[in-house]
């Protein structure tokens, strides 16, 4: 297989503080242990509506905590809005809590985060936000507020998607008064335990369980086209990739294939390991803004945005795009480059359409009115500006829009 062209690298790398990943059917079972571990006796779970008013999954992992968990919040919302933030954060003051677990997909894993930074950080309402989150003004002025990490209550993660926040250490927070998704980030927000039990997935809609693997696809994608790609991230992204590719049509053909599940979780977790020393692109920029002002889901954004952002980048990415093709087997190394971004770019919105999930924005509610706004949005998300073909204006971003409308 070919191996990009190589290049000067130096600085350091960053390994985030997780310290054990269990995975397996009924790993959940070992909660209590771990609980137990981290001498945990009043834990908040935070989950979604769906989970806990229409399956017995919440009771399930409750069961499974041995009664160290002491109260549930189940009104997570998707793009996890600054009011939705502040009442858990609320709750979870009031009820003293000394852990926060995260149970379900995004949304809920979030929020735990945000709740994590809320308590550390005393936020009491909206405006205490905004001295946490990131400030960006292009092209290279940014701010990173630090969170004290010394006041952070233990976080585990027990998720049932494959949008992989559980491994990161940033949060998205929607201000729905400006309609902009904000970014923070710290090292201390990040899970301490992670638990992927295939078991727990079943309920788990296909449309959400599909489109969030999607969205591991995204990282994967992105990490390997990066500007900054580095051959730690590369070997685990491209091999999340093949195992995505492989393992998301299985999901589809046959649901209950606990196999093929499990496998889908592994490489989700492996298409973020790592990325906090990667910059990505505009599918992740434009997917932020289009979650927080037209109420995409975050997998969707990627269905949509991925393979018009890969065209998009191609005279700027052709090699890695072309790496992209040999890794899913479509070429060799002897084929045209330009040939094989092509194939790479359809190759991706292929697997879209297999998995019977929407590629175009029209398709999913937004309008060519909404251009203009999205645009001027994106354009002061600092992953925008790392995007590998330059990003010089919200024009820029239209034009993007336009061939993905």
């Amino acid at each position: 297989m070919t191996i990009p062209q190589k290049k000067k690298i130096e600085g350091a790398f960053t390994l985030l503080p997780i310290e054990d990943v269990f995975y397996g059917e009924g790993c959940v079972n070992k909660l209590e242990e771990v609980l137990s571990r981290y001498d945990i006796e009043q834990a908040l779970l935070i989950t979604g509506k769906t989970l806990f008013n229409e399956t017995k999954l919440v009771e399930q992992v409750i069961n499974s905590s041995g009664g160290r968990i002491k109260s549930v919040f189940h009104e997570t919302q998707q793009h996890v809005p600054r009011e939705s933030v502040l009442h858990c954060v609320k709750m979870a003051r009031q009820e003293g809590i000394d852990a926060v677990i995260s149970f379900g997909g995004g949304s809920p894993n979030d929020t735990a985060k945000a709740v994590v930074m809320g308590l550390a950080e005393n936020i009491n309402d909206m405006s205490d936000f905004d001295r946490l989150m990131i400030k960006f003004e292009y092209p290279d002025k940014i701010e990173i507020p630090s969170i004290d990490g010394s006041n952070v209550v233990p976080l585990i993660a027990i998720p049932t998607t494959l949008s992989a926040g559980e491994y990161t250490h940033f949060i998205g927070i929607t201000d729905e008064a400006r309609k902009v998704k904000d970014l923070y980030i710290d090292k201390c927000l990040t899970a301490k335990v992670v638990f992927l039990d295939p078991q727990l997935t079943l309920e788990t809609p296909e449309w959400l369980w599909l489109s969030s693997g999607m969205r591991s696809v995204d990282h994967a994608v992105e990490a390997i086209c990066s500007t900054t790609a580095h051959p730690f991230t590369d070997a685990l992204a491209c091999h999340s990739l093949q195992m995505l590719h492989a393992s998301l049509k299985e999901c589809k053909k046959n649901p209950d294939d606990l196999t093929a599940r499990l496998q889908c979780q592994l490489a989700s977790w492996m298409s973020v390991s790592g990325l906090a020393n990667v910059t990505l692109g505009l599918s992740h920029g434009t997917g932020h803004q289009l979650g927080a002002r037209c109420n995409v889901p975050h997998g969707i954004t990627s269905c949509v945005m991925m393979h018009n952002t890969m065209r998009f980048n191609k005279e700027f990415a052709k090699e890695r795009l072309a790496w992209i093709a040999e890794i899913l087997g479509l070429c060799d190394s002897e084929t045209d480059a330009d040939m094989a971004a092509d194939l790479a770019a359809d190759s991706i919105q292929q697997l879209t359409e297999d998995l019977g999930l929407p590629f175009r924005l029209r398709d999913v509610g937004v309008a060519k009115s909404d251009f203009r706004a999205l645009a001027d949005d994106a354009i002061q998300d600092l992953i925008v500006a790392t995007n590998p073909r330059p990003v010089t204006s919200p024009e820029v971003v239209i034009e993007l829009l336009e061939s993905a409308y």
